[in-house]
């Protein structure tokens, strides 16, 4: 039975908001990219787990941003905004790296993302937040 329109209106909300996610962190990746051949990140906490995986966190500031968002625009009166972007790098070993780039709203959601999963990182995360908010 094909769907109506009414019902295909709150999967297409759906998908619009997962594309623009998406968007959002491919921007956020090529900030940090940006930031980090210029130099501009800043360490912020660093701890080496269980794994012997070593976490670096580090945060740097996008300038000039376009907020692209109503909320954003209406609490900022401005188009545009600095924003903290977070990297987080991890090395195992001594040639392994891996790397991962937030805005600071999606970095402070990660460890909502683990309940239930992985406690050791979720306590890395929940450290590393309350580090970035002294930094």
């Amino acid at each position: 039975m094909a769907m109506t329109r009414r019902e295909l209106e709150p999967e297409g909300y759906r998908q619009r908001l997962f594309a623009h996610e998406a968007q959002q962190r491919a921007d956020d990746a090529g900030r940090a990219l940006e930031l980090l051949l210029n130099d501009q990140f800043e360490p912020f906490y660093t701890i080496t787990t269980s794994d012997n995986g070593k976490h670096e966190f580090l945060f740097g500031i996008a300038k000039h941003v376009p907020i692209d968002d109503i909320l954003g625009l209406l609490m900022t009166g401005s188009r545009t905004e600095d924003r903290r972007i977070i990297l987080w790098k991890t090395t195992f070993g001594s040639c392994e790296v891996i790397a991962s780039a937030y805005h600071e709203r999606e970095f402070k959601s990660l460890p909502k993302k683990l309940d239930g999963q992985a406690p050791e990182l979720k306590k890395l995360l929940l450290e590393a937040i309350e580090r970035l908010a002294v930094a």
